[in-house]
């Protein structure tokens, strides 16, 4: 059974695959964490676990979002997990910071330790750069603007780039024109 490109609907977008392909990684990432955390909590139940548990499966869902918001073109998902891999990310280089300064000594095995956060928020800060990117790109500045920018939206946000206005076109006003006439 052969298989054309047509049934698999690549996106031939540069930055919605490379989307795609952060939401990918994410994914395992996710599903290793909690995998992690389920044998820590098997070893050693305690509320830190139980909690670790809990925001794997917090994290698989807004995974799951990103993957959905991104095929199905769904901004709100898009902005959830940006919200939450913003917060995370925010954790981490708080994480970091505390890390450092509370340190008594600097050795080999700290500074691998730091160099291993820094290269994870640096990925987190570019994953979170090209989500924030595409979805900017997706609905320009509708939703800067105040618009209502999701699927079921009655408006349509269009900008103008020779002027660079943004214009707004209500579907019920268009619906009711074409009633009219």
């Amino acid at each position: 059974m052969a298989f054309d490109l047509e049934e698999w609907n690549i996106p031939r977008d540069n930055l919605l695959r490379s989307c795609f392909l952060i939401a990918a990684f994410e994914l395992l990432r996710s599903l290793y964490f909690s995998f992690s955390s389920v044998s820590v909590m098997i070893s050693h139940t305690n509320s830190y676990s139980i909690l670790a548990y809990l925001s794997t499966i917090a994290w698989i869902l807004t995974v799951v979002g990103l993957i959905v918001g991104l095929w199905k073109g769904r901004p709100t998902l898009l902005v959830f997990w940006l919200l939450f891999s913003g917060f995370a990310t925010a954790m981490d280089i708080i994480y970091l910071i505390w890390n450092v300064t509370s340190s008594p000594v600097f050795d080999v095995e700290h500074f691998k330790h730091w160099t291993l956060l820094y290269f994870g928020i640096f990925y987190e800060c570019t994953c979170l750069y090209l989500v924030f990117r595409y979805f900017r790109r997706l609905y320009s500045y509708c939703a800067l603007e105040g618009g209502n920018y999701d699927w079921f939206s009655e408006e349509d946000c269009s900008k103008d780039d020779a002027t660079e206005t943004i214009s707004t076109t209500s579907n019920a006003k268009i619906s009711e024109k074409a009633n009219e006439g």
